[in-house]
């Protein structure tokens, strides 16, 4: 079972450079609404702002996805940030990236939900589960969220990476809120 996220124990050395993030049933609570103009998603707020935060401070969010979406790549626009859709190997797309990147596995953290994403957290050097992702994911989690999928997961994730980095203050700071 894995370790609740924020427990104290890391598995990576040094400071995370990429966080791979998986979309459905992570970024957003998994919920897809088909209409005339397309499909329709959720994604929550705060774990948007995290990703901005994120990418300011030097983690890399690369959003891996096995399904193409319209909504998820307007509002992977919207945010900023480099998103790979329709990805029929997540390991692949992460390895192109790792080596665009010169960063190594244990390097990365990955979050996710369901099956398609265990082989990518079996290859980081920190694999965390949504609170409510599938037994098999989180067996092979390293860590797990309090939060479930599209409702703060991913904003935890990356605070407590940003802490993990040394950088979580310099958000406060620009807030004033420590």
């Amino acid at each position: 079972m894995p370790e609740p996220l924020g427990a104290g124990t890391v598995p990576v050395q040094g400071p995370v450079r990429i966080l791979f993030l998986d979309v459905d049933g992570t970024l957003t609570d998994g919920v897809i609404t088909e209409g005339a103009t397309g499909d329709l998603r959720h994604f929550w707020v705060r774990d948007g702002l995290a990703l901005i935060w994120a990418k300011d401070l030097g983690v890399l969010p690369v959003v891996v996805s096995g399904r193409p979406s319209p909504a998820v790549e307007s509002r992977m626009r919207d945010l900023g940030l480099e998103a790979y859709l329709g990805a029929k190997d997540k390991v692949a797309v992460a390895g192109e990236v790792l080596a665009r990147e010169g960063a190594g596995w244990e390097q990365c953290a990955m979050i996710g939900d369901d099956l398609p994403d265990v082989p990518l957290m079996k290859r980081v050097g920190w694999s965390i589960a949504v609170a409510d992702a599938q037994p098999e994911v989180l067996a092979v989690a390293c860590s797990v969220t309090s939060h479930p999928g599209g409702r703060g997961a991913v904003r935890e994730v990356v605070e407590t990476i940003l802490r993990h980095n040394g950088t979580w203050e310099r958000v406060l700071r620009r807030y004033e809120a420590s």
